[in-house]
């Protein structure tokens, strides 16, 4: 297997409180250490019995021979271990690139709190705020890591947190460094506890060697000096958000800071942090094996339980659900209904499918026959396991609040990522017992997918590989639905797009060296999309069939989220992710909440309308038969649909040409061509700023927003309230922190933005590099589609 697994962790199974349960997640930008931090703790919690190493290539959560070989986590994974007793930790270790913030958003969907990383030399970088954006209804702890590195600054970065992530924070711990008295020489070896007034050493040399020292006010005066100043701080943060401590402070430690019990401030840190209040702060070096230990015990103590998260996302907004001390969440008043969400899909040579599910209420348990509210299907559970990176342990069952994972052959073609799963929680085949199958349409809001940018050609080798080619890549989107399969309609050619370049560099590694289809890979190109102009309409009827739809089609200038969808005339279906949207207007004829007189279901008729919309749009515009984007489809309120109609493809037939005859009735000029524009941001060296700007404006068509210094706290993109607030935190020592205030311009790094066509960025890293002798780092996000000029347009085209 690679690694040494303690022997009882692999049969025993754990049984927790949900109180000690912890689903967590580790976020920050590529290479701040979030799998090397993973390792320790997995080594510490008596997980393994050696530490693995990215640079060697034997991590436990690096598992897939792309991410050992690359020194990067391209996957998420799910690993679960006690800590001291006190914890059942569920941890996921997320990617740091952006072209996997996929992988992120969906781990994001299932944690309860997550675990940031910064790199106390580089700060808060570009995809740590992304992601801190992303995750902001998320409880989270802050660990500055590796504070043994040169230039490493942990006020500097506590300071760009406070600013740039809009957070108020508390000092958990500080860091300790011993002086060498012959080179006077700093060294990092070690914390000092805020909360419990210890200095706590490592040996770098021994990773088992921990020392807690009890710091004298005499002998110590300098590092308790530091201590006292913190915890002063840290007590009137918290009260200003809690009179209790307040009172308890003044009464029973007579206003003395160092006098207040670490219980008292635990407590009250614990609340503030649950409720996104406080984010507390923790340092280390974790490659150095310092400062981890600190770190699991805060997980503990101050990110959330499952009966202390947020409620479920769910799409009945009638159903009650509330929170019960020994039986979790229960939803809908049905102690027996167990709800769980599939977040993530994965083949394994040896198990086959795989589905990662995470259980919001109730018990699933092994052989249970379970029911699919996405796809309406039921299928029965075949093993259950819980994952250890690669290896699975299995079980018999996954309580509420538990992370799991379902095999066998039953789930193969049943669920996929995102769906929502029912089954009773005592009987094998309780699904009758539902009141009035309500309970069967309940869904968990699906989780969101980016729109893929880069596109590249899939050939098969030969005819006789198509079709192991075409299963491959079904496989290929079940396991990543960020990446789209498409196949041209004019060319005949498939197409495979993805979020970037090394996203589908690594789909296609995977599509060859793991699911062993045989085929050639194209050129990386870009997405493109059309989208009308006008509005165009086109009405349906057949008076002898009972059928009448009246359809229009309109442009969506924007993001459907400028639009107000909150209407009782109207409702609002999403078509995908290229911004396009069905608009039903309510038919009080057939209205879903009073008696149905149909057959098919009103969701049916949906479906059906849904399915073809994307059908249609799919074969593209007049221009270059791209397919379509930021388009809505209008149904009116005068439809009709006969009342013995059994099949919903018949709608969707009828539908789907409605809808094409709407679309041919505009002309060429009624449509334009639509091509991606990127956020980008390039952190670069003074001297270098020059050539990279002009190479971005006259070779890459890019508008610059922006040109701050990178490590400037002057300058930093927050609101003056939390300016003021980080000027006003207490921070220990740190020169890199007297280096900025003091710094020239010209001293400090650049940080450029700047918006820019993605067709003008193929191949971009390369030359950034080259220009700049690889003093650059660059982060690129997708920002909007937007409509291509005439002069441009030429230049589009002749380039396919």
């Amino acid at each position: 297997m690679g690694f040494a697994v303690k022997v009882l962790s692999q049969f025993v199974r754990r049984h927790s409180t949900l109180e000690k349960i912890r689903n967590i997640g580790i976020i920050a930008h590529i290479d701040a250490g979030k799998t090397t931090t993973t390792e320790r703790m997995l080594y510490y919690a008596g997980k393994t019995d050696r530490i693995g190493n990215v640079d060697h290539g034997d991590t436990i959560t690096d598992f897939l021979p792309q991410e050992r070989s690359r020194g990067i986590t391209i996957q998420s994974a799910a690993i679960s271990f006690d800590w001291r007793n006190r914890g059942e930790i569920n941890l996921i270790d997320t990617p740091g690139h952006a072209d996997f913030s996929f992988e992120v958003i969906r781990a994001l969907k299932v944690l309860d709190g997550c675990v940031t990383i910064f790199d106390a030399v580089a700060g808060v970088e570009a995809q740590t705020e992304k992601v801190w954006k992303m995750s902001k209804q998320i409880p989270k702890i802050c660990f500055i890591n590796k504070m043994d590195r040169e230039g490493a600054g942990f006020s500097r970065t506590v300071k760009e947190i406070i600013m740039k992530l809009s957070t108020r924070i508390a000092l958990v711990n500080i860091p300790y460094f011993s002086l060498n008295p012959q080179t006077r020489e700093q060294k990092f070896e070690g914390v000092i506890d805020i909360i419990n007034k210890k200095l706590i050493k490592w040996d770098i040399n021994d990773p088992d060697s921990v020392n807690v020292v009890e710091l004298d006010p005499i002998k110590d005066k300098y590092l308790f000096d530091q201590l006292s100043k913190a915890r002063e701080s840290l007590i009137e943060t918290l009260s200003e958000f809690d009179d209790t401590l307040v009172e308890t402070f003044l009464e029973e430690a007579n206003g003395d800071y160092l006098k207040l019990s670490s219980s008292v401030i635990n407590r009250t840190l614990r609340n503030l942090t649950l409720d996104n209040t406080i984010t507390p702060i923790l340092c280390g070096a974790s490659f150095k094996n310092v400062g981890v230990q600190p770190l699991l015990d805060a997980v503990v103590d101050y990110l959330p339980s499952p009966i202390e998260t947020k409620l479920p996302d769910i799409n009945k907004k009638n159903f009650v659900m509330k929170f019960d001390h020994s039986k979790g969440l229960i939803i809908n008043n049905n102690n027996s209904m167990c709800v769980a969400l599939a977040f993530k899909v994965i083949t394994d040579p040896i198990r086959g499918l795989m589905v990662f599910v995470r259980v919001y209420s109730g018990t699933l348990k092994n052989g249970f026959t379970v029911y699919n509210t996405t796809t309406k299907k039921p299928f029965k559970i075949g093993k259950l396991v819980r994952m250890n990176a690669d290896v699975p342990e299995e079980i018999n069952h996954l309580n509420t609040g538990e992370i799991g994972v379902l095999t066998g052959s039953s789930i193969d073609g049943n669920v996929s990522t995102g769906d929502t799963i029912i089954s009773h929680s005592m009987k094998k085949d309780g699904l009758k017992s539902f009141k009035k199958n309500e309970e069967l349409t309940l869904k968990i809001n699906p989780i969101s997918v980016p729109e893929p940018v880069f596109t590249v050609t899939v050939e098969p080798k030969s005819l006789g590989n198509k079709d192991s080619m075409e299963k491959s890549l079904k496989r290929l989107v079940i396991e990543d639905p960020s990446l789209r399969v498409t196949v041209d309609e004019e060319t005949g050619q498939t197409l495979l797009s993805g979020m970037g370049e090394l996203h589908l560099e690594i789909a296609g590694d995977k599509l060859v060296n793991t699911l062993g289809a045989k085929v050639e890979l194209g050129k990386v190109t870009v997405s493109y999309k059309e989208t009308i102009n006008e509005n165009t309409s086109v009405e349906s009827y057949s008076d002898d069939k009972g059928y009448n739809f009246s359809i229009s089609l309109e442009p969506l200038d924007g993001s459907v989220k400028d639009i107000s969808k909150q209407s009782n005339k109207e409702m609002w279906y999403s078509l995908g992710s290229d911004n396009n949207y069905l608009i039903m207007e309510k038919n009080d004829k057939y209205d879903p909440e009073n008696e149905w007189l149909l057959q098919l279901t009103y969701d049916s008729i949906v479906n059906s309308i849904v399915s073809s919309s994307i059908v249609a749009f799919q074969k593209g515009g007049k221009i270059s038969n791209f397919p379509l984007h930021s388009c809505l489809v209008r149904v009116h309120s005068n439809w009709q649909v006969p009342i013995d109609v059994e099949k919903p493809s018949e709608i969707l037939e009828i539908t789907r040409n409605v809808i094409i005859k709407s679309l041919n009735k505009l002309v060429t000029n009624q449509y334009s061509v639509l091509q991606p524009i990127m956020s980008l941001n390039i952190d670069v060296d003074p001297n270098d700023m020059g050539v990279v700007i002009r190479d971005l404006t006259s070779d890459h068509d890019a508008i610059i927003l922006s040109i701050d210094d990178r490590d400037s706290v002057e300058k930093a993109e927050d609101n003056l309230l939390f300016n003021k607030i980080a000027e006003m935190q207490y921070l220990p020592d740190d020169v890199t922190l007297n280096l900025m205030k003091t710094s020239t311009g010209n001293e400090s790094s650049k940080h450029i933005k700047a918006e820019v066509p993605l067709r003008k960025m193929i191949a971009y890293n390369k030359k950034l590099r080259s220009l700049t002798q690889g003093r650059a780092d660059f982060q690129m996000y997708f920002e909007k589609m937007e409509r291509v000029t005439s002069d441009h347009l030429k230049e589009i085209i002749d380039d396919l």
